[in-house]
């Protein structure tokens, strides 16, 4: 008979512990609804979603390390295009170089002043903005700076260069930021495995 009652004592107090585990599951969860109502009123107060897009497409948050890679992003594209291409007489290697150098400082000027100060601008346009400042910019290398140093052969031909260089400027830019995500992941997985 004294087994019997420990049995029951042990049960009820088996059962108390349950019925308490309970009650404390349930306000946990009654918490957690609450607080994900209060989430979503706050959402629904602030009313803003930000999205982040980085029209100013940048390599580096360093201006000169950003500087530097565009200049070299520049250069190699348009000498791969002008090579593949005969888009234009050139009569000198330096000419491309110039090219690349002048469109890397007029380009980092004109984006940062356009994202600064008008930027309702460049995201009504979706960036179409960036391509006609740059197909200006080609028209007039091409007919003032450097006039019979550098002569597309058809008056199309610029359009169509500033479009190409645009889209391989793209490519290129996508290959270097999975390129670097890559190497950071490498990296810190050496960190790892190291410690």
């Amino acid at each position: 008979m004294e087994m019997s009652t420990s049995m029951d004592k042990e049960d009820k107090d088996i059962k108390k512990e349950i019925e308490e585990l309970e009650k404390l599951i349930e306000e946990v969860k009654k918490q957690n609804e609450e607080e994900k109502k209060k989430q979503k009123k706050n959402m629904r107060s602030n009313g803003q979603i930000v999205v982040k897009i980085n029209l100013g497409a940048e390599y580096s948050r360093n201006m000169f390390v950003n500087l530097l890679i565009n200049f070299l992003v520049n250069l190699l594209v348009i000498f791969v295009l002008f090579n593949i291409i005969n888009w234009a007489t050139i009569t000198s290697d330096v000419y491309i170089l110039l090219m690349a150098l002048i469109l890397t400082f007029y380009e980092e000027l004109y984006r940062r002043y356009l994202i600064r100060y008008f930027m309702s601008i460049v995201v009504f346009s979706s960036g179409m903005i960036f391509f006609l400042m740059n197909l200006l910019l080609f028209y007039f290398l091409d007919l003032v700076v450097f006039q019979r140093n550098l002569d597309f052969n058809d008056h199309w031909y610029p359009i169509v260069f500033v479009m190409f260089l645009q889209i391989f400027r793209t490519i290129v830019r996508w290959l270097y930021i999975k390129g670097m995500s890559a190497f950071i992941v490498w990296k810190s997985k050496k960190k790892g495995g190291r410690k």
